[in-house]
């Protein structure tokens, strides 16, 4: 959530603990002993693996915040799943589109639904919610997302000082709501159900002063449920919305989304029956639930990239040799085997095997794999490291060389990853590698003020295309900041981004492009793995969606029938 979606790398396994995990040939069916009816009580009690930094729609970064305004803003469409398990894009806050056929013009209805407070939803919400992401005061690391807008790019930067006017959007009346773009978008209805197309009250916003989206009470809602408690650190607890206008699908009268961040106390809790779903890793874990018969295992594919990164800014990681070498001393292969245990596959590129162009998938497309590439020209890490260091006229003996590695989190998980890469890095290197331990908002803030040497993340796409992957390294992205930029990166980006889908063949060797300047040139990130999902769902729990893209889960239809009696 990208929403694009930013995650503590660590924490991506339990990032899947709400979903029913898709690969690419559909899920696996629920099954099992159920009663005939729907449970009287109806709830469900998940995960949220980090405290949301902000529910603000334009200001949110992480996946944990879009969980939640997923579940409580309706933008325009939704992301669903069908009867096989693929994703699809539903109307939502609009009942229907229009095109017009140059693809330059989009024409949204509206359907007649209301907030939470009984006020009805209106065009010119979801206008002033894009023009206030897009307004340069509110420094959203998501406007980017909203480029392929006519005006956009003006408006959003502040040397041009431009009037929210330039922007094609505008609120035809009540129910219509007309965009125009700048030029053909091949992905532009796949970003309608992202957080940036939800709608905005202004005048919440206003009350807030400053403060919209840190408390419950500074918001209103217009999707399937509110958020009736939020126990900042613990949970968030959501209710069904009265108003929605498509009450009638929503079976849940209560979601707890607990915030649980030590790895035993969220395992030991599906074992006893107060969590309902829960990714598990570990084999000692699988088969302790495996034995117990109560669970169904989902398993598939996830559209994300664990990666490591440097501060450009930082002497030592200005030099590109020294990139390449920590590219080439990350040991991919380990991490899988012994992080994730087997979970995962090693990255040698960035863009995620799920993720496809066209209906093809990506990396099948243009076969090319870079960091395979920069290790077959590069055979000696620390040879390549040294010649770094003495062109940085920095003591050539690795060993006097220190960098310090930030981590997100501070729990016995958190502690087994960075150790691991730290043993790699001084293993490879000869280096000292010195890690410092914070949780997750500070992480946030730290990276966002480029307060670091070195660190990682996961990044999970929002959309199935491959622009999802490459437009946040964009120079005027900013959502994650390494000092880096490269005008040759922006003109390919930027250039795939503006072709229709007519051109996808031709998308494709620019995407292709963009990731060798990415990885093999200029070696930005060093990328360790694509992930796999891997839930136990107890098979009670009917419904819950989870699409491939999106926040990763949807509660609207879930229910539960024949849960045990006597479970939290």
């Amino acid at each position: 959530m990208k929403s694009k979606k930013l995650v503590a790398v660590v924490l991506t396994l339990a990032m899947t603990a709400t979903t029913a995990l898709v690969g690419c040939g559909g899920t696996k069916s629920e099954t099992g002993q159920t009663s005939a009816q729907p449970d009287k009580d109806q709830y469900l009690n998940l995960v949220l693996a980090q405290e949301p930094k902000t529910l603000d729609p334009s200001k949110s970064t992480d996946l944990y915040s879009s969980q939640v305004l997923s579940e409580t803003q309706e933008a325009l469409t939704r992301i669903e799943q069908d009867a096989n398990g693929k994703d699809v894009i539903k109307p939502a806050g609009a009942e229907k589109w229009d095109v017009s056929p140059d693809g330059l013009t989009w024409t949204f209805h509206l359907r007649d639904f209301k907030w939470s407070d009984g006020q009805k939803v209106k065009a010119s919400e979801y206008e002033y919610a894009i023009k206030r992401t897009l307004d340069p005061k509110t420094a959203s690391q998501y406007s980017f997302l909203l480029m392929p807008i006519k005006g956009a790019a003006e408006y959003n930067d502040p040397k041009k000082n431009a009037s929210p006017d330039v922007v094609g959007v505008k609120a035809l009346d009540d129910k219509t709501l007309e965009i125009k773009l700048e030029g053909p978008c091949a992905y532009f209805l796949n970003i309608t159900y992202f957080k940036v197309m939800m709608p905005q009250r202004k005048d919440k916003v206003d009350a807030a002063a400053g403060k919209f989206g840190t408390e419950a009470n500074t918001m209103v809602f217009s999707g399937p449920f509110t958020i009736t408690n939020w126990v900042h650190g613990n949970k968030v607890e959501l209710a069904k919305n009265k108003e929605y206008w498509d009450a009638k699908s929503v079976k849940l009268d209560k979601v707890t989304m607990n915030i649980v961040k030590e790895e035993q106390t969220r395992m030991t809790e599906l074992l006893n029956g107060s969590l309902d779903s829960l990714a598990v890793s570990k084999p000692e874990w699988t088969q302790k639930f495996d034995q117990t018969g109560k669970f169904n295992v989902i398993k598939g594919y996830d559209p994300s990239t664990s990666y490591i990164f440097t501060n450009e800014k930082v002497k030592l990681f200005s030099n590109v040799k020294v990139r390449k070498a920590i590219s080439l001393a990350t040991d991919r292969e380990g991490i899988v085997k012994t992080l994730y245990n087997g979970l995962a596959y090693p990255a040698y590129g960035w863009c995620p095997p799920s993720l496809q162009i066209g209906g093809k998938d990506f990396r099948k497309t243009v076969n090319y794999e870079p960091i395979k590439t920069l290790a077959e020209e590069n055979k000696d890490a620390k040879a390549l490291f040294i010649e770094g260091l003495k062109e940085l006229g920095m003591d050539p003996d690795p060993s006097k060389i220190t960098f310090n590695m930030l981590e997100a989190g501070t729990d016995q998980t958190s502690k087994q990853f960075a150790e691991f890469q730290q043993q790699m890095f001084q293993k490879a290197l000869g280096v000292t590698v010195k890690v410092e331990y914070v949780e997750w908002p500070v992480f946030q803030k730290r990276t966002d003020d480029m307060q670091y040497e070195m660190a990682s993340m996961a990044w999970s796409g929002d959309y199935n295309d491959p622009m999802t992957e490459f437009d946040m390294w964009e120079s005027n992205a900013g959502i994650v900041p390494t000092g880096w930029s490269n005008p040759k990166y922006d003109e390919l980006v930027k250039k795939a981004g503006s072709l229709g889908a007519d051109k996808n063949d031709e998308r494709a060797d620019l995407f292709k492009q963009a990731e060798k300047i990415l990885l093999y040139d200029d070696a930005v990130i060093s990328p360790t793995v694509y992930r796999m999902r891997n839930t136990y769902r107890a098979k009670y729990v009917k419904n819950l969606m989870s699409p491939l893209f999106g926040s990763g889960s949807e509660f609207k239809y879930a229910y539960t029938q024949g849960r045990p009696a006597g479970t939290k």
